[in-house]
């Protein structure tokens, strides 16, 4: 049973009923990531994320994280270019203990010397990722792609953006984006509805909302190929990028049922480049975001046959526009069904596709309902989207020596 209702405040608060769960999952969805800071604040989000476990004005660190610990809880919190998730999971009986201290998170304190304290931690996590190869491959093919586009922001931020941030402006931005008419609460396996709003209406009464809305920019993608000579790299690592679908595009399960026939596991990308040993690795994904969307490529070779490597990739979007068949398609309809049959059968998984689906679309979506969408992709739909202009043009970053 789906259940919604929007609390006086403008908080939105979903739930999938299942009586029958031993658990009960719940989490906040903020519209807050990399592409809504401004360009001087870029990482605020992700440092937010970090601040909100550090205590209200009445819990500390240690206590919050004891708290969840004593109440048996999975939990945690994840931000991206476009959303913050503080997420957690516990046995039923513990729902409304679980949902006040996830109310308490959103209560932060932001004590000067939290925030100092967590500054030089993200700034030790900002160098691990500029120490690892693929993590500076993609972030330069981001870069590349998006342009001046914020969806080209980094999530974790910069050093400089990061080292220069202040405690006021985080505490500014958290009151903007926060805002209860800007967040989501979600709910999902064995609980009671009516508890759960009452409870959220009495913990959130004093949140005020405030006028936020994302922007969304003219996009123009950039196409064209980037080098990252790294002389001590014994690997040749390439990035692809396109455009894609956006989230609420009616297309967005074919595609996603498409790149799997190409670049999932054991899909033609698999079979033409590493079964063959002319790469170790090959994939292609879509990302459907707001009000836009992406299509990642990835390849990994001996620097000797990178050439030939791409020259294949090229060659299997070309040879599949002419040749894919129904047992393929089958094939890839089925894999993709059955992992969203998986993925989506706990309330703590469910969770995330329930609000991270609301947040996009403003719909609910079954678990039922999104298997049948796959199942029902038609050939027709698979072979437009291969024959559009979204496979034509790629922007290339190489990496290596």
């Amino acid at each position: 049973m789906f259940l919604e209702t929007t609390l006086p405040n403008g908080l939105k608060v979903i739930g999938e009923q299942n009586p029958e769960a031993l658990s009960v999952a719940m989490g906040f969805l903020a519209r807050a990531g990399s592409r809504d800071e401004p360009a001087h604040l870029n990482g605020v989000s992700h440092f937010l994320e970090h601040m909100l476990f550090k205590g209200s004005e009445e819990t500390r660190a240690q206590q919050i994280n004891h708290q969840f610990d004593a109440l048996g809880a999975n939990y945690n919190a994840f931000t991206s270019e476009e959303v913050t998730v503080y997420h957690a999971a516990v046995l039923k009986e513990h729902a409304s203990a679980l949902q006040h201290l996830l109310t308490e998170l959103l209560k932060p304190a932001f004590r000067p010397e939290d925030f100092e304290l967590e500054k030089q931690v993200i700034l030790e996590e900002i160098q691990m990722y500029q120490d690892d190869p693929i993590s500076r491959l993609f972030d330069a093919a981001r870069e590349n792609f998006w342009g001046s586009h914020p969806l080209g922001q980094s999530v974790l931020g910069t050093a400089e953006t990061v080292g220069n941030l202040q405690v006021e402006e985080l505490r500014q931005y958290f009151h903007t984006l926060y805002a209860p008419n800007n967040l989501i609460f979600a709910v999902t396996g064995a609980f009671d509805w009516e508890q759960v709003v009452s409870q959220l209406q009495q913990e959130t009464a004093f949140w005020q909302p405030s006028e936020v809305q994302r922007q969304h920019p003219e996009f123009v993608p950039t196409f064209e190929t980037q080098r990252l000579k790294e002389k001590q790299l014994n690997r040749s690592s390439m990035t692809l990028m396109g455009r894609g679908l956006a989230s609420t595009d009616e297309k967005r399960i074919p595609m996603n049922v498409l790149v799997e026939l190409l670049g999932g596991e054991n899909s033609r990308l698999h079979w033409k480049l590493v079964h063959v040993g002319l790469a170790d690795e090959a994939s292609l994904s879509h990302v459907d975001a707001d009000g836009i969307g992406y299509l990642e490529a990835f390849i990994s070779a001996e620097p000797r046959k990178a050439r030939k490597a791409l020259e294949v990739f090229h060659q299997v979007i070309a040879e599949a526009r002419e040749n894919l068949s129904e047992a393929e398609l089958a094939r890839a309809r089925n894999k993709l069904a059955l992992q969203a049959a998986l993925r989506f059968e706990t309330p703590y998984n469910r969770l995330f596709h329930l609000g991270l689906e609301f947040l996009y679309t403003g719909r609910y979506l079954s678990t039922e309902e999104t298997v049948q969408a796959i199942l029902q992709v038609q050939m027709a739909e698979v072979q437009d989207l291969l024959h559009s202009p979204l496979f034509d043009q790629w922007s290339l970053t190489l990496q290596g020596p």
